[in-house]
């Protein structure tokens, strides 16, 4: 019995072997179309491929299938001095590679099936050169042979050189990697470098090699090819030909010759990889490229050369979605520079770029060297939606950081309309000594938004915003914008700032209309001592505020904020805004302040600035002395509430000067440049005199100084008001009449245009009227607007059609006043 089960266990053994080799050899093939076929030999579970025609230093092989199994090997044993094996597969069956391929000497292996190649858990290379595995229908030579997997030859010709090209038609296959999703073992967010797992079953070639991928349809699941210090190429292709040119580091795909492309899929937290000592790069060329779940295309460079970049062209649309299941991994096109030498760039181009959940395109720095830029050009749309389900304050983002002493990268993003969305960002951050990346976006279209959802959940978050911004010693970049459109929503945020010790960057936006509607645009340097003790930045910030500059058509404010302000101990910046028409409404500011140094300088040029229950602001607090304003505007009308103000606490005030034609400002707004405890600042109005008939008449009134008399002479030993003659024009027609103060609007111009015909018009600033008619009258419409009439005080329900020439002084000072040392002119 036991003899007999001896037996049996040997026979078990010898058929399980001829089983697996039957299945082994049965998965690899010649066709027997060559002058010298292809050898197949089986050495245990390994398929030894000998022969083939050999054509100077090219060898080639056909088979009628190739197939690797799990756990088997395919060994092209060929001579060492062979620099291209290129193997076709002529029959009907997909190539599924789950073991090993191997090669000797550095020669260089194209495996071209065009029915489609799957490369399974457990599917390894071990070759010495680079390694193309296509779809392709044909590979081309530089003399014009074509060694073809469609209609394969039965001779070559003597003069076969070099491969220049893979030649696909329609209806090609598609190649799949699979994995396990563990190339990367640390999170791919916080502030140390991305940890690789190099011990991670995956596709990968010798360094500074080429790994390519071409076929129609791309698809990694889970999968981890790696070239280190070389270079990946993903491509796409449905037809056309791709060119080959050598590189020193293996080859170089061209896609000029292409018609059209396919997709390129990456989920499941696969990995993409060409780290090292050395410069790699990555090329995913495709129609819609998408990468989810975690997944990651990286460049690590551990060394100190420059580094190259990773390139993204989708020519319809690229997609970065979501994190890993767990949410340690978010997917990401990333370069990092942990050495001396420079972090690599990256560039997108594409119609459509979505990143949402998370997800994020850009570069870190850890070292000395300067961080890659980020180039993105997205001809249709950019779309950055919400942040990570698994954490409120990771993004969707755009972004270049560094953490040490070297300079963050710049991004440059250009596009027909740009959307950031509940925690979309374009940002560059400094969390070490050295300086934030500049930001510049060219768009036709900008939204900054946060739906009300969000901000009524109650919940922390981190809005949409654009911003280059610096934590620590660091100076943060500059950031220009240039659009058509440019909306700034609730909570959005545009500025460029430090909590540090270093600088902010200047703020330069140009486009035709803006509108801020409870969002902020600022240069300001920031006093947070919960962030400054987390990142263990400097507690005194000395930085100077940096500058705003805006010039538009149209600059509209909604309970919006536009802001050079300082809170630490330095002065406040330069804030400069030139547009046709400027409106301020519902508690919206226009402010240079600071905590304690000197208040900052503002500079308003317009056709026309509304104000309503708004303010224009240059105020220092503490020692500071107060900041200067500056406007220049054909018109300027004030209503419920406002205030222009230039003041101190205990430094001087600043200084006011108001150009203008015509000014109209409402009972309860004050224009102010004083000081609580110094020494008040100068307010000075110059009101345009467009009559000059009416000047001549009193050519004496213009060289006096005019006097500040009480309201009514009676009462003059009450408190008065102080008021300011706001030009010649505005004096009494007779010395002997005194000022009247009936008239809460002081005017000495031509008839104003209602405000909606005004914007419909938008008149040049210099633009002169032909003909000049004095108003005799006016009156305030349901919309708040001033509507000057040719004949005096006609009805209306929001107009004071009795005037009266006095009103009783009280105890209350007067709610409409122009204080500071009052210049007449």
């Amino acid at each position: 019995m036991k003899l007999s089960t001896g037996l049996w266990g040997v026979k078990s053994s010898v058929l399980f072997c001829l089983l697996v080799s039957s299945s082994v050899v049965a998965q690899v093939a010649p066709d027997k179309t060559l002058p010298d076929n292809s050898l197949i030999t089986n050495q245990a579970n390994s398929i030894v491929i000998e022969g083939g025609s050999v054509n100077n230093s090219n060898l080639f092989h056909s088979f009628q299938k190739f197939s690797v199994p799990t756990g088997g090997t395919a060994f092209f044993n060929n001579d060492v001095g062979i620099q291209n094996i290129i193997a076709r597969v002529t029959g009907g069956s997909i190539s599924n590679i789950d073991g090993l391929i191997r090669t000797n000497g550095t020669a260089n292996l194209f495996l071209i099936n065009r029915n489609g190649i799957i490369f399974g858990q457990n599917a390894r290379l071990n070759i010495g050169g680079s390694f193309f595995a296509t779809t392709a229908s044909s590979i081309k030579f530089a003399d014009g042979f074509e060694f073809s997997a469609m209609n394969p030859q039965t001779t070559l010709l003597l003069t076969v050189s070099v491969p220049i090209g893979l030649q696909f038609t329609s209806n090609s296959g598609a190649i799949e990697v699979q994995g396990t999703g563990k190339g990367l073992v640390a999170p791919s967010r916080g502030n140390v470098p991305i940890t690789r797992n190099l011990d991670a079953t995956h596709l990968t070639v010798q360094p500074t090699k080429t790994l390519a991928l071409i076929g129609s349809n791309i698809t990694l699941k889970g999968g981890t090819i790696t070239a280190e210090e070389g270079r990946i190429e993903l491509g796409s292709v449905s037809s056309g030909v791709i060119s080959l040119n050598p590189t020193s580091q293996g080859w170089a795909l061209g896609y000029e010759g292409v018609s059209s492309f396919k997709d390129i899929n990456l989920s499941q937290q696969s990995l993409v990889d060409t780290s090292g000592n050395r410069g790699g790069s990555i090329v995913l060329q495709g129609k819609e490229i998408s990468l989810s779940d975690g997944s990651a295309a990286l460049i690590q460079n551990q060394g100190a050369q420059s580094w190259e970049s990773i390139k993204v062209n989708a020519f319809e649309s690229l997609h970065l979605s979501g994190t890993s299941a767990d949410g340690n991994f978010v997917t990401l096109l990333r370069t990092e520079s942990i050495g001396s030498g420079n972090g690599g760039n990256i560039d997108v181009s594409t119609k459509h770029l979505l990143i949402e959940g998370g997800a994020l395109i850009g570069n870190r720095n850890y070292g000395i060297a300067e961080g890659g830029n980020v180039n993105v050009n997205s001809s249709k749309s950019i779309e950055l939606l919400g942040f990570s389900t698994f954490n409120p304050f990771a993004p969707s983002e755009i972004v270049t950081s560094n953490l040490t002493s070297g300079k963050s990268g710049n991004i440059t993003v250009s596009t027909e309309q740009l959307l950031a969305q509940d925690g979309g960002q374009i940002t560059s951050i400094s969390l070490g000594s050295g300086v934030a990346g500049d930001i510049t976006i060219n768009a036709n279209s900008i939204q900054l938004l946060n739906s009300t959802e969000l901000i009524n959940s109650g919940n922390d978050y981190t809005p949409s915003l654009l911003s280059s911004v610096a934590f620590s010693g660091g100076n943060a970049g500059n950031l220009i914008i240039n659009a058509s459109k440019f909306v700034v929503g609730e909570q959005a945020t545009v500025n460029t700032s430090t909590i540090g010790s270093g600088l902010p960057g200047f703020v330069t936006i140009n486009a035709s209309d803006i509108e801020i509607n409870g969002g902020d645009i600022s240069s300001a340097v920031v006093s947070e001592q919960d962030d400054q003790q987390l990142i263990a930045a400097p507690s005194e910030q000395n930085g100077t505020s940096g500058q705003i500059t805006i010039n538009a058509e149209s600059l509209k404010l909604t309970q919006g904020i536009i802001s050079v302000r300082n809170q630490g101990t330095s002065e406040a910046g330069t804030l400069r805004v030139n547009s046709r028409f400027i409106s301020l409404n519902n508690k919206s500011s226009i402010n240079a302040s600071t905590a304690s140094g000197e208040g900052g300088d503002i500079f308003l040029t317009s056709g026309y600035l509304r104000l309503r229950d708004s303010s224009i602001t240059a105020t220092a607090g503490n020692n500071g002395n107060g900041g200067n304003i500056r406007i220049a505007t054909n018109i300027i009308t004030a209503t419920d509430n406002n205030a222009i103000t230039a003041n101190a606490f205990r430094g001087r005030g600043g200084n006011i000067r108001i150009d203008t034609k015509g000014l109209f400002v409402s009972p309860d707004t004050q224009i102010t440049a004083s000081s609580e405890r110094g020494i008040n600042g100068t307010v000075e109005i110059n009101v345009q005199d467009r009559n000059p008939s009416q000047t001549k008449v009193q050519p004496e009134a213009i060289a006096q100084t005019p006097e500040v008399v009480p309201v009514c002479q009676g009462d003059s030993g009450g408190v008065a008001s102080t008021f300011v003659n706001t030009g010649a024009g505005g004096l009494a027609t007779s010395s002997d009449n005194q000022l009247d103060n009936s008239s809460t609007w002081q005017r000495n111009s031509n008839p104003v245009q209602a405000i909606d015909d005004w914007e419909q018009s938008k008149p040049s600033n210099t633009e002169e009227p032909i003909e000049i008619v004095e108003a005799q009258g006016w009156i305030l419409n349901a919309d708040g607007d001033v509507v000057l009439t040719a004949q005096a005080d006609p009805p209306s329900p929001y107009a004071e059609v009795s005037p009266s020439r006095c009103h009783k002084l009280s105890s209350t000072p007067p709610v409409s006043s122009i204080t500071g040392a009052v210049r007449l002119k």
